[in-house]
């Protein structure tokens, strides 16, 4: 009986391992950002107009994702996948771990629908940290994965070499970011729901899996640059940064 036992007790620990290790591994990180005024005209996303100042002329964080080795999100923590030996902290004791980062938080990275609501910008936060960041390499450290995030905006290029009001190739504007930022790009597309003219939604950056206890900080090339991700097709494409 107490054989029997152990071997059950073995079985059980096998499961657990094997539940941590098949699951697609980290191999990098997407950084996405957002141009406001394309995601708040793109017809998915109802955004106050004017959009407050200082958020409607920047690119504003969508998200920082871990990728496998095949360019696919890594899952999110579940019963079924628990990635980490540390359980995922409830959205308050999230909150209350970020707390200090809020102002940067609401400037850099707001939900754009209610920028000016707190509530619903850390509902937008706890989105982002379920299902990008509790299988991330910040488990038990919230606060790293979105200062990771946090520090990469404030070091990139503010317009990333582009410049607003401009229509030009998708091929010229990934020149562009290329140039500025040392690294190629992700790009994604969408159309403005009144004109049907395309846009430059998001411009996703790539970034090398941090060592134990660093930060994510190593721009790397993307290995999706082409197609563009949405409507875009073709490097020729005109596209506007509204």
């Amino acid at each position: 009986m107490e054989t029997m036992n152990l071997f059950k007790v073995f079985l059980v620990s096998l499961t657990f391992v094997s539940a941590l290790c098949s699951k697609n591994p980290i191999d990098f990180y997407k950084f996405s950002l957002q141009w406001p005024r394309s995601s708040c005209s793109g017809g998915t996303m109802k955004c106050p107009n004017p959009l407050p100042v200082g958020i409607g002329m920047s690119f504003t964080i969508h998200g920082l994702w871990p990728q496998d080795a095949n360019d696919e999100p890594v899952d999110p923590y579940s019963s079924t996948h628990p990635c980490s030996a540390h359980t995922p902290p409830t959205r308050a004791q999230l909150l209350a771990l970020i707390k200090s980062l809020y102002p940067s938080l609401t400037t850099n990275w707001p939900d754009l629908k209610n920028p000016l609501v707190p509530a619903a910008n850390e509902d937008f936060w706890w989105k982002e940290w379920s299902k990008h960041g509790t299988c991330s390499d910040f488990p038990s450290k919230p606060f790293d994965y979105f200062d990771s995030a946090l520090q990469i905006k404030l070091q990139l290029p503010a317009s990333l070499g582009l410049s607003s009001g401009t229509t030009q190739s998708l091929q010229d504007i990934f020149n562009a970011i290329s140039s500025a930022v040392k690294a190629k790009p992700e790009l994604a597309c969408n159309r403005n729901a009144s004109t049907n003219k395309l846009q430059l939604w998001e411009v996703r950056l790539c970034y090398e899996r941090p060592a134990p206890n660093e930060l994510v900080k190593t721009i790397r090339d993307c290995p999706s640059s082409w197609p563009a991700k949405g409507p875009c097709t073709s490097p020729q494409d005109q596209v506007t940064l509204p």
